[in-house]
């Protein structure tokens, strides 16, 4: 309720909820308000059960819109969900293309106490059953059998378990894992990787992705989600099944063994992403959303009317 006073008395617009509490507090409070646009997101395609399916679905009844990441996560919301497609509305993730861009200083391996001599593959990602933590590692022990000079990267909150620790000691990844935790540098801790590999069992659509693509990294993905929708198999990287270690060390080694190739994949992945999926066209994609949604529903105030005529284009820096 008091969320519901503060909006009625600022007089908001628009509420735009994110992640599951939200989705349903936030509706909840906006329609309370009598705020005129409320809009919920969704981000993933993990399955909702019990209390949590049935709070995601109150939130996609009292939304005017649902916005989704990737047509994947759109099939998926509208079958778990029950969520009508015409009710939702695709706008993909969008990365800082400036921000994240090939960096010209080539001793990024150094500065994370990597040796420069050999190549990196790295993970970004969090301690989660679903993220395939222990699938990469799995798959880069078999990696390192057969080439012993590879380093092993994973940035993120990540935490092994005995299970896992006692098979990183005992397998060809004692003394080639190294485990940088949280980074706020991450263009900088791209730079050093070699190959970037996400491990998932499920996903929306990866920002961890769209980062390193936007690096000229090539990708080697779990085909999950809304990852074949970014990463093109054979060209910017290498899709495989999820949690099967086997034909990801496989993807891994590959790309190793065929560094021109890897090069060539990376270029075209930076290409894509600052294409398709970019902050900027985000942003302007979710304006042109708001503002048609404040529209319909008889907002059409001068600032709405300036906002769509004085935008500026989409562009990135380097294409400016």
């Amino acid at each position: 309720l008091n969320f519901a006073r503060f909006l009625r008395r600022e007089r908001v617009q628009i509420v735009h909820n994110y992640l599951l509490r939200a989705n349903v507090v936030g509706a909840v409070a906006a329609r309370l308000a009598r705020v005129p646009v409320v809009l919920c997101s969704k981000r993933g395609c993990h399955e909702r059960r019990g209390w949590e399916l049935a709070g995601a679905k109150l939130g996609n009844w009292l939304a005017d819109r649902v916005t989704v990441n990737a047509d994947a996560v759109r099939d998926f919301v509208h079958d778990n969900e029950r969520c009508a497609l015409q009710k939702m509305t695709m706008i993909p993730s969008g990365v800082d293309t400036d921000r994240f861009r090939p960096l010209s200083e080539d001793d990024y391996k150094t500065r994370l106490g990597l040796d420069p001599g050999r190549p990196v593959v790295g993970i970004v990602t969090r301690m989660r059953t679903r993220k395939g933590v222990e699938e990469f590692l799995r798959a880069m022990a078999m990696v390192c059998e057969r080439q012993p000079s590879v380093q092993t990267v994973i940035v993120g909150e990540v935490d092994l378990d005995e299970d896992l620790q006692r098979f990183v000691a005992e397998s060809h990844l004692g003394g080639r894992l190294h485990m940088l935790g949280r980074r706020s540098d991450m263009p900088e801790v791209h730079s050093a990787f070699d190959i970037f590999v996400l491990s998932s069992h499920d996903e929306g659509m990866s920002n961890a992705i769209l980062e390193a693509m936007a690096m000229e990294k090539p990708v080697v993905a779990t085909n999950v989600g809304g990852t074949g929708e970014v990463v093109r198999h054979g060209q910017s990287g290498l899709l495989v099944p999820a949690r099967d270690p086997v034909p990801l060390a496989a993807a891994i080694a590959d790309l190793l063994a065929t560094p021109a190739r890897a090069a060539q994949m990376g270029k075209l992945g930076r290409r894509i992403v600052q294409d398709r999926f970019s902050a900027r066209a985000m942003v302007r994609q979710m304006e042109d959303l708001y503002v048609t949604l404040l529209r319909r529903r008889g907002v059409a105030t001068a600032d709405v009317v300036a906002l769509t005529a004085e935008a500026a284009p989409v562009t990135d820096g380097e294409n400016a």
